[in-house]
Order: structure tokens, then C-alpha cells, then sequence
């Protein structure tokens, strides 16, 4: 569960979120098994539960994956990119508002 199931870098401290919703989408599949009268007990549940899981949590995991690449180079074309996309953060509101919407989950 959490981040250990996507293999996340902590750098983003979104294990304990990712645990809650693997936890989440672990209960719905065995709900939903359940009341169809299928075995809770399945393989099938575990495999849906992963696809489902990975499917949420991997493009958080790709951009933090990312920022851990952009931040641990210390290349001028890094340094670069780091000074731009800090700029563009700070002048461009939407920019900002996108990052924060993704790492909070928000949907505002």
C-alpha cells in the first residue's frame, strides 16, 4: 500500500495519501465482489486494485520523478530549467494553481 506499491520517491510525502486511497480502492473491489456473490478472496480483486492504483497514482509518480531528476543535476541545463520553471511558477498563476491542484488533488 501507499507509496511502496508505486515505488514513489518520499520526496513528495504522499505515502500516507496513497495509502488511504490504496486502502479505498482495495475496500471498494472487495465491496463490489462481495455483492455480485463473487469470492472475495480472488486474485482478480488484487489485480484490479494494482491496475487501478498504479493507473491514479503514476502521473504523480512520473513528475516527481521528474523534479527528484531536475533538482539532483547540477548540469548547467538543469540549473537552467530549474531557474525557468521557478520563474514561470511564480509569474504565471495558472502554472502555479496546475502544480498545487496536482499535488493536492483539488479538482478547483
Amino acid at each position: 500500500m501507499g507509496d511502496a506499491a508505486v515505488g514513489m520517491h518520499p520526496v513528495t510525502a504522499h505515502g500516507f495519501n496513497f495509502g488511504l486511497r490504496g486502502a479505498n480502492t482495495l475496500a471498494q473491489e472487495i465491496i463490489k465482489h462481495h455483492d455480485l456473490g463473487l469470492d472475495i478472496g480472488s486474485e482478480d480483486i488484487l489485480m484490479r486494485y494494482n491496475r487501478q492504483h498504479r493507473q491514479h497514482t503514476l502521473p504523480l509518480y512520473m513528475g516527481t520523478n521528474a523534479l527528484v531528476g531536475l533538482y539532483t543535476k547540477d548540469t548547467p541545463l538543469a540549473k537552467l530549467a530549474r531557474k525557468t520553471l521557478l520563474t514561470v511558477g511564480e509569474h504565471f498563476p495558472p502554472a502555479k494553481r496546475m502544480i498545487m491542484n496536482q499535488l493536492t488533488e483539488s479538482k478547483a
